[in-house]
């Protein structure tokens, strides 16, 4: 809960508090503050000298922070005066209170704070208002905090996108130096990305720009980061080392016995997939026992195609020339064999990005995306859990998320939020069922893209089709829907 202190309670200037009491009202409790207006009362008009006269009595109610245990409200009541001759209506100022919003500024300031970690539904609880209230003070608390946001242009930058459901491609934009989300913007084609890297402050600060390989990346950076260079993401890469390496598996089942066929896909797929470095004895015995089969000799040649890909990093850390002639020997290795096909196309692959992927050796930091694909994964589930339902929210809640709103008030400039490189990046929605857990195996992934969300669930049941917040019961129905996807 929030305030619990009488001592806590509003003030504000020229107004006196009447009576504080505990009441229901559109059956929430609430505690009621009656406040009225004991300034001054002018007599002529500010506009132009006339008399004023009365112009009755008007009472405003405003939301203020939790007092007591329970919702708290405002009732505040002052005097208007009206000028016969030129129609201006004098009424008194009400200092710290947000009009626009029917809340005081410490409650804008805390709802919104608290919309940054809990659903809408639970905020609205918590304050005795409705959920799209509760959105509706986010929105506009993140858009005029939005100019004091400004995070300072990276030096090294990671670029990947996701996909959301509703919302399309959404590009995450990573400072991979001080591992911390720099920004996200909507779309992911050549021209918008070029409109926005051409609008960022201090763009010539970029040096470096790691991705995947979507070749439109290479215009965007050539025109609009002058001084960056573009590297190739090696996890994106040797990920590729191991599909080539399925494909080859998925081609020898073809000739094997449903039993052998078994055997393969389950205990064997794994192994294969296992560095040859972290085997274990028994995994270790299965690639000598592939080795010493007729029917899957090509097998074993395939790991150890995959590991000699690995090794082209692994191995030559410190050395870009030597790389370069690991890779070489590689390619010269693939045997001519049409089952080997997967490879030669790694090869082309490498080929056609060849600059790009050996400007890793020249990167002062040993530079990779695996940061910017933690935080879509983490941007990705905070999503279908929050349902933040546009664009807008789901930025503001990630942006936002680690940063002291208090201190965000003060603040010209902030340097980004503080992320921890182990262990979650964000915390997800604070709902029931839902935990922080560090992700120790990255193997899988729920791609909220893959399916709907909202499959099953039945509106003001489930979810608030207004705000599209779901609810705790709503929460345990998604995990029927989760879908298994290789972490690339």
């Amino acid at each position: 809960m929030g305030n619990n202190s009488i001592g806590d309670v509003l003030t504000i200037p020229h107004f006196e508090l009447l009576n504080l009491d505990k009441t229901t009202k559109n059956n929430i409790e609430k505690v009621i503050l009656v406040m009225k207006y004991n300034g001054n009362i002018p007599v002529t008009c500010p506009n132009c000298g006339e008399k004023l006269y009365k112009h009755g009595e008007r009472t405003i109610s405003f939301i203020d922070t939790t007092l007591l245990g329970s919702p708290a409200e405002a009732e505040i009541s002052f005097p208007r005066r009206r000028c016969k001759k030129c129609g201006t209506i004098w009424r008194p100022d009400i200092q710290d209170v947000d009009e626009g919003h029917y809340v005081t500024n410490r409650a804008f300031a805390k709802i919104a704070n608290s919309s940054i970690k809990q659903s809408f539904e639970d905020v609205a609880k918590e304050y005795g208002i409705v959920p799209t209230t509760a959105k509706n003070i986010f929105v506009n608390y993140i858009r005029k905090k939005g100019d004091v946001l400004r995070f300072q242009t990276p030096a090294f930058i990671g670029l990947d996108e996701i996909k959301i459901k509703k919302l399309g491609e959404v590009t995450v934009i990573t400072d991979l130096e001080h591992k911390t989300l720099y920004d996200m913007t909507l779309g992911r084609n050549q021209k918008t990305l070029t409109e926005y890297f051409a609008n960022m402050p201090n763009p010539e600060r970029v040096i470096w720009v790691c991705t995947d390989m979507y070749r439109p990346f290479e215009k965007t950076i050539k025109e609009a980061l002058p001084n960056a260079r573009w590297v190739i993401d090696h996890y994106h890469l040797v990920a590729y080392a191991n599909l080539a390496m399925d494909a080859v598996r998925k081609e020898i089942q073809k000739g094997l016995s449903d039993k052998e066929r078994i055997a393969t896909k389950k205990g064997l797929a794994y192994t294969l997939r296992t560095r040859q470095s972290k085997m274990t004895s028994e995994e270790a015995a299965q690639i000598k026992e592939c080795r010493n089969s007729e029917k899957l000799n090509k097998l074993a040649i395939a790991f150890d195609l995959k590991e000699d890909f690995f090794n082209i990093y692994d191995e030559n850390r410190t050395s870009k020339e030597n790389a370069q002639k690991a890779f070489s020997d590689w390619e010269k290795s693939i045997p001519a064999d049409d089952i080997f096909e997967p490879f030669r196309t790694l090869a082309k692959t490498v080929h056609n990005f060849y600059e790009q992927i050996f400007n890793y050796w020249d990167c002062p930091i040993a530079i990779t995306n695996g940061f910017t694909e933690c935080t879509n994964r983490i941007i990705r589930e905070n999503s279908v859990r929050g349902r933040g339902s546009s664009f807008e929210v789901l930025r503001g809640r990630t942006l936002f998320r680690k940063v002291n709103l208090q201190a965000l008030e003060t603040s010209g400039m902030l340097l980004g939020p503080s992320i921890p490189k182990k262990g979650p990046v964000f915390h997800f929605e604070e709902i029931k069922g839902i935990e922080d857990e560090t992700v120790e195996d990255e193997s899988t992934y729920y791609d909220s893209f893959s399916c709907d969300p909202f499959a099953g669930l039945k509106a003001w049941e489930d979810y608030d089709p207004e705000t599209g917040e779901i609810f705790d019961d709503g929460i345990s129905k998604l995990e029927s829907y989760e879908d298994d996807l290789p972490f690339i």
